[in-house]
């Protein structure tokens, strides 16, 4: 056995962060550098999907019964250009700032 203190060691007060170790436990669980229980928040399945045309989509994430022309959304755009795949999201950040209605104006990155 290794010397060093690995994230299974429940004795080891540090461990190693994204380190999933209980195989029970959700992906999106585990622990923080210090030992403590941390959750990662992911994406759940889009609000609103948009199929522009066959190289163009646009997702939209936002608390269920939000209208769709406040600025609570979160807007990935999803392009083909050539023989390659796309994905950015508007403003360059994914952040819920946007309005889902004004998806096609808005600046991508």
């Amino acid at each position: 056995m290794s010397d060093v203190p690995s994230g299974r060691d429940k004795f080891n007060k540090f461990r190693p962060i994204g380190i999933e170790i209980d195989p029970l436990r959700s992906p999106t669980e585990g622990h923080d550098a210090h030992g403590r229980p941390s959750q990662i928040i992911k994406d759940e399945f889009p609000t609103r999907i948009d199929e522009v045309s066959k190289s163009l989509f646009y997702l939209g994430w936002a608390i269920l019964g939000e209208a769709e022309d406040v600025p609570y959304w979160k807007i990935r755009r999803i392009r083909q250009i050539g023989n390659v795949w796309y994905q950015e999201y508007a403003g360059k950040e994914q952040f819920y700032k946007w309005k889902w209605t004004e998806r096609s104006i808005l600046t991508y990155g």
